[in-house]
């Protein structure tokens, strides 16, 4: 049979744009299709859009800190500002995308992509087939079965507010949460944050996470942990003629109900707005995966150790959309080069997911790569240090720093490191290269650091 395609990419993110590329330049005929925008979650509501906005609430931050040691500066976030600043950002790299994939001989599509048959694939009206089928859909928020749900605001969505609200519920204490918390709070929000379980961003080192935690209450972000959420009110307010549905809309309250599970009792709370930091799965609903003869594992796209799908050979998949490796961005673009190194060569080819950074872009920022101590063992030593009173924590008047690092006892290789502080989301990536090369304490601390930059501090968290 012959294919209209040897690969069809769904998903335009940092994994099926790397996948076209490739996969176009070993001489396959290619075409990528997405159901918005092309650039992928990370360009549009991820990563990039975050970023500017942290890095926005921090140059804040500082003027605050700083403000009787030489900066004259009260100022707070200016939100349509910096939304439309974002918005400029983000269009500048992701609107070249389609005429980069069409100059580059790759074909695009836009809609909705589902399966027809294991080969086949309904792309808006058409039906096309494909030697090869490469899922990229990344993830979305989770669904939450509680009433009123349809009142949550996405983190999507949160992003592409026009306008703040002034009092603002994040309900989940993850990384979407902690790192939305820091920014709506400088814009000057009434914030809270409300968390199920205890352990608040529970993949991080919970001793720096408790660091945290104390930064954030002391810029007025309430944290709320041991309550879950039950139901969504929308209250309106009854000062308003009720036939005028625009003006109900603007002066609505929100009552977010809770159950406290050390009181045992219902709370109330009164907001705004609720933004969803409950979780996020794979973007699948609608690709029709059963047609494709496609198989789930946990609501993701089942792999095998060649990122292919368990039950449909033809099909691959990569980024957030399979459960192997953690979500992040640098994982995808690890995966979408193993899918296309098995295409080409054959299945020789898995993952290695040693070593793979990740940050909280909160302020300050925390960072963490490789083992963490709930996973140590006899063979490891744990290296803590409290940087707070050293001068690159001192020099911004931040307060916070403190270091985790971990090594094995008998070589003194480098396994983890758990960071909070100034420019951890960089430090972090010196830890990064010296767990992927095998690198020693010795050879990490006696290294000529710049002075007195941030990554100087490493000799110190080495001592």
């Amino acid at each position: 049979m012959d294919m209209d395609y040897d690969a069809f990419i769904v998903g335009t993110g940092v994994a099926g744009s790397s996948l076209a590329y490739k996969l176009k330049t070993a001489g396959m005929k290619v075409a990528i299709a997405d159901k918005a925008g092309f650039g992928g979650i990370c360009a549009f509501h991820g990563c990039i859009p975050k970023k500017i906005l942290s890095g926005a609430a921090e140059i804040v931050d500082s003027g605050r800190r700083m403000h009787d040691k030489g900066v004259n500066c009260n100022s707070k976030l200016q939100w349509s500002d910096i939304i439309r600043f974002k918005d400029e950002l983000v269009h500048s790299y992701t609107d070249p995308k389609e005429a980069a994939f069409k100059k580059a001989g790759i074909d695009t599509y836009h809609g909705t992509v589902s399966f027809h048959d294991h080969n086949i694939l309904l792309v808006g009206e058409k039906l096309l087939s494909a030697k090869y089928i490469l899922l990229t859909v990344g993830a979305t928020s989770r669904k939450i079965d509680i009433t009123g749900a349809e009142y949550l605001t996405t983190s999507d969505e949160f992003l592409d507010l026009e306008s703040l609200p002034e009092k603002i519920i994040f309900a989940g204490g993850g990384y979407i949460s902690f790192e939305f918390a820091h920014i709506a709070a400088r814009a000057g929000a009434d914030v809270t944050i409300i968390h199920r379980g205890e352990n608040l961003l529970k993949n991080f080192d919970q001793d720096l996470v408790n660091i945290l935690v104390d930064a954030s209450e002391k810029v007025g972000i309430k944290v709320i942990t041991g309550q879950e959420l039950r139901e969504i009110r929308k209250h309106q307010n009854k000062t308003e003629n009720i036939e005028n549905t625009e003006s109900n809309d603007i002066n609505s309250k929100l009552e977010l109900v809770t159950f406290d599970k050390k009181s045992k009792k219902e709370v109330t709370h009164k907001c705004d707005m609720v933004v969803h930091g409950l979780g996020r799965v794979p973007d699948i609903e609608g690709l029709e995966t059963e047609k494709g003869g496609v198989k789930l594992e946990h609501g993701a796209i089942a792999v095998n150790e060649y990122l292919q799908s368990i039950s449909n050979p033809a099909v691959y998949a990569a980024g957030d959309c399979i459960l192997p490796g953690p979500a992040l961005t640098p994982t995808a673009s690890l995966q979408a080069n193993v899918v296309a190194s098995n295409i080409i060569d054959g299945n020789k080819h898995t993952a290695d997911y040693t070593g793979i950074a990740s940050a909280v872009f909160t302020i300050p920022t925390l960072a963490a790569v490789g083992l963490s101590q709930k996973n140590l063992t006899e063979k490891h030593k744990v290296l803590s240090s409290d940087l707070s009173k050293f001068y690159s924590a001192r020099r911004t008047n931040l307060g916070y720093s403190y270091s985790k690092v971990i090594i094995e006892k008998d070589t003194e290789k480098i396994v983890g490191a758990h960071l909070i502080g100034p420019a951890a989301d960089d430090v972090i990536n010196i830890f990064t290269l010296a767990i992927k090369a095998g690198l020693t304490l010795p050879d990490v601390r006696e290294a000529m650091y710049a002075y007195p930059a941030s990554s100087y501090d490493v000799k110190y968290m080495l001592r």
